[in-house]
């Protein structure tokens, strides 16, 4: 069992985990460690009944027989090719599984297929991207992974499962957004780093977005914001349906009966010292039997940086995880 996460000696800090674990040396690596994955991608546009176009790479195990599906989903300002995503990816791909990366609407340079920006409310989307990539691509053990706000995603999919009759047989969430409002004042009070990297990535993202849709006005103004906080009160008041920003940010809390429709197993992996998402809020997500957490004392945000090669333990417990459930299923 690997259920117990012990950083080798030097990478205890959350700080260097989260930032380690997305920078610097890692990139060449895991583009290095995820060859297979990235050599045999096959591009698929998905568009959903509403007209919404998503897309993904499928890349097909070559064992001869599949074991199932694996879908991931990356984090905010993420893609199908950040460096959590090639990690799981490739080895779930190792095991057996054929494995699809979705991206977001507006991710991983996806800004040109729709003209509606992207806002984390956005469910309908995903959970019809999730269909189809099941029935289309699926096999006999289908699973959803997620991080960050992925995590997020992959938990609400997962709620909606049975409903929606989504042929998803189990979800793995990666320190998923539990509260956004509670997550945005983390990232507005604690470490600098965290805030400007994300309003310098999702700045460039509007800009490009801009390219594609001229007849969007945001463009003097979006040079004058300066933190998320601005930038929040200017799009989701001014480009979403929401008439308060905490109207929006309640539609994609999970907290309380958030996951009260659950129906299928779903773990959340998460750790202490998370910069960004306050584990004690894991005691108010809806209590159910379908529901388990692992809970680590280290780890950071989305990293679990095992080694000095920067591999991740996520990876592998994600990895028994699936071939735990499929054996016992």
């Amino acid at each position: 069992m690997m259920n117990q996460f012990k950083p080798a000696i030097g990478l205890s800090n959350q700080h260097i985990q989260s930032i380690i674990s997305s920078t610097g040396p890692r990139k060449f690596l895991e583009n290095r460690r995820a060859a297979t994955l990235l050599k045999t991608a096959q591009r698929h546009v998905i568009k959903t009944p509403q007209g919404v176009q998503l897309l993904g790479y499928l890349s097909k195990t070559s064992v001869s027989e599949s074991k199932g599906l694996a879908i991931i989903i990356h984090g905010w300002e993420g893609c199908s090719e950040s460096l959590y995503v090639l990690s799981n990816g490739q080895r779930l791909l190792d095991d057996g599984f054929d494995v699809f990366r979705l991206n977001l609407r507006d991710h991983g340079s996806t800004q040109s297929l729709n003209k509606d920006i992207f806002n984390s409310a956005r469910l309908e989307e995903v959970v019809e991207a999730v269909k189809y990539v099941c029935t289309h691509f699926g096999g006999a053990h289908n699973v959803l992974c997620g991080y960050s706000l992925g995590g997020n995603f992959c938990l609400r999919v997962a709620n909606l499962a049975k409903v929606e009759n989504i042929g998803i047989d189990q979800a793995i969430a990666v320190c998923p957004l539990l509260d956004p409002i509670t997550t945005m004042e983390k990232l507005n009070t604690g470490f600098f780093i965290y805030e400007q990297y994300f309003v310098k990535k999702w700045k460039r993202s509007l800009f490009k977005k801009l390219q594609y849709f001229k007849d969007y006005d945001y463009g003097k103004p979006l040079k004058k914001l300066k933190t998320l906080d601005q930038m929040n009160a200017f799009f989701i008041l001014g480009y979403t349906d929401f008439n308060t920003i905490e109207d929006y940010f309640n539609a994609y809390s999970v907290l309380d009966d958030g996951l009260s429709q659950l129906a299928i197993p779903t773990t959340i992996i998460s750790s202490e010292d998370d910069p960004m998402i306050p584990s004690s809020q894991l005691a108010r997500l809806f209590k159910s039997e379908w529901l388990h957490f692992e809970l680590q004392s280290k780890g950071g945000h989305c990293a679990f940086i095992k080694n000095w090669k920067l591999e991740s333990w996520a990876t592998d417990r994600i990895s028994e995880l699936i071939n735990e459930y499929r054996l016992i299923k």
